[in-house]
This record gives C-alpha cells, sequence and structure tokens, in this order.
C-alpha cells in the first residue's frame, strides 16, 4: 500500500496527531525533576505523570488497533460488499495549508510508528518479566 494513500483513514490521522501529545508527555516527564520520597510516603512524587505517560501510549496502541481494523474494514467488507460506493470528498484548500498538512502527518506517522513499535516492545519485555 501506497504511504500517501494512508492519509485518507481517520485513525491514521488520529494517531499521528496523538504521536506529539505522546511525544510531549515523555519529554515532560523525563525533565522534571522531583524530591526523592520519604521513608514514611505511601505514594511517590510523580506518580501522576508517569501515569499519563502510560496512558498515551496505550491510546496510541489502541488507535493502531482501530486503524488496522478501519483498513480491513473498508478493503474487504465495505469494497467487496458495496463496490460502487464511493466517498469523493474534494475540498479546495490552498497549497501551502496540504503542504504543511502533510509535513505534519509525515512527521507524526513516523513518531506513531516508531512509538508503537516501542510500545510492543515494551509489552512484550512487560509479559515475559
Amino acid at each position: 500500500m501506497n504511504f500517501r494513500k494512508y492519509r485518507k483513514y481517520f485513525f491514521i490521522n488520529l494517531s499521528a496527531l496523538w504521536s506529539f501529545i505522546v511525544i510531549y508527555s515523555i519529554i515532560v516527564y523525563s525533565n522534571t525533576d522531583y524530591p526523592p520520597p520519604a521513608p514514611n510516603d505511601v505514594i511517590a512524587i510523580g506518580g501522576g505523570e508517569f501515569f499519563i505517560m502510560a496512558l498515551c501510549i496505550i491510546i496510541l496502541l489502541w488507535l493502531f488497533g482501530f486503524t488496522i481494523l478501519e483498513i480491513l474494514i473498508r478493503k474487504y467488507l465495505i469494497e467487496k460488499k458495496f463496490p460502487n460506493f464511493k466517498l469523493n470528498l474534494k475540498i479546495k484548500m490552498p497549497k501551502f495549508i496540504v503542504a504543511i498538512y502533510n509535513v505534519i502527518f509525515s512527521i507524526g506517522f513516523l513518531l506513531a510508528s516508531f512509538l508503537f513499535f516501542v510500545a510492543i516492545v515494551l509489552s512484550f519485555i512487560a509479559m515475559i518479566m
């Protein structure tokens, strides 16, 4: 499948946008210094940011799952059962907006793909341990 055709899928666009939020949460979590917890503290300081970062990565995994489901539904269900059903939305947009969208989508898609594979490897390691 051509890389440029991925832009038509809703969940790919959503995961490309969400990858920027994941990267932001990772940067915030890694650049924040917390004091060491006291011996009688039950909850460690800084756990909230880690929870948000983990939640962002889990949401990214779900978005990729929904993307695969959307591709399968469009490819095998809609095209096979309804061959005459075409959604052609032609919206005229200025070329600089399309260029900005292409750059943001490409960077976001590459980040989302990288983070997806990192999340898969970390989940696999977590299951083993």
